[in-house]
């Protein structure tokens, strides 16, 4: 998706930061980048952990691991009602936006341990990158939320009900199929927004932690000066998780507002020109 663009410091520092994913192997003809390996084994370690803390989980309340699950789930599930206006819905789409929320946290998060990045390399190429710092992953997954919006938005009020989302129930009237073309445009730009935000986010933060772990190594001094980056970044990773999320639970709340014209959808559209503001 980039051209090769790369920071290459001096010597001294050696650093090596590239905006490109970097190809590791290939199997039966297909490229197999750093970006795509660290992101299936992410995916992997996601599905073990919460299988395994879901089978510990009880209706008491619990403690150690599960608790932090389950607040975390908590958190998602009132993220959500606050996106579509009631808790019946949130509960009811909280699978998928949970599962967009904790890949996006477990991503950003495990990226900030040492051997991910130039950690581990193999000719000078780093086995693991970030799935975030990879446009290409990013975009993957703002075309899988948007996807995901328009058959959710199918199935909960019909192909009729969602083309009157875009055109209104008059599309043949001249100034409603000029605006139903240009929501449908929007789709498009939302999926540019979504992997962009996500993307230069992370591929920054990735850049910074180099830069700063290089001055501090060549320079003999503590390591310690680095962390105050590293919480910044773990912060971010939040921010990311949680606004990839709430603008997709937002973009479908909006598509399906006509399917339940009873509730009032208003806060969400003034959420989405906040968040993308």
């Amino acid at each position: 998706m980039l051209n090769t663009l790369s920071i290459l410091s001096s010597s001294n520092s050696d650093i090596h930061v590239s905006l490109k994913a970097e190809k590791v192997f290939e199997i039966g003809g297909v490229t197999v980048t750093n970006s795509m390996l660290y992101g299936l084994i992410v995916a992997a370690f996601m599905a073990i952990v919460l299988i395994m803390l879901a089978k510990k989980s009880r209706v008491k309340a619990q403690k150690g691991a599960v608790a932090v699950l389950e607040v975390v789930v908590e958190f998602v599930i009132g993220v959500l009602e606050g996106a579509f206006g009631n808790r019946k819905q949130a509960y009811k789409y909280a699978p998928l936006f949970a599962t967009f929320f904790l890949f996006i946290l477990f991503s950003n998060t495990l990226g900030l341990i040492p051997i991910v990045g130039p950690g581990i390399t193999v000719d000078s190429i780093p086995i693991f990158r970030p799935f975030t710092a990879d446009l290409n992953g990013t975009l993957v997954m703002a075309v899988i939320a948007i996807i995901a919006v328009q058959v959710l938005s199918i199935k909960a009020q019909g192909f009729k009900g969602h083309f009157q989302h875009y055109f209104s129930d008059k599309p043949l009237n001249p100034i409603n199929f000029f605006i139903g073309i240009l929501e449908v445009f929007g789709e498009f730009t939302r999926i540019l927004s979504l992997a962009l935000r996500l993307f230069l986010n992370t591929a920054v933060g990735e850049i910074l932690i180099a830069v700063f772990t290089s001055l501090i190594l060549s320079g003999g001094r503590t390591p310690i000066a680095v962390i105050p980056i590293i919480l910044f970044e773990l912060l971010v990773a939040g921010i990311q998780a949680y606004v990839f999320t709430v603008l997709s639970a937002t973009y479908l709340s909006l598509a399906i507002s006509h399917a339940h014209p009873e509730e009032d959808h208003e806060p969400s559209a003034q959420k989405v020109e906040e968040l993308t503001a």
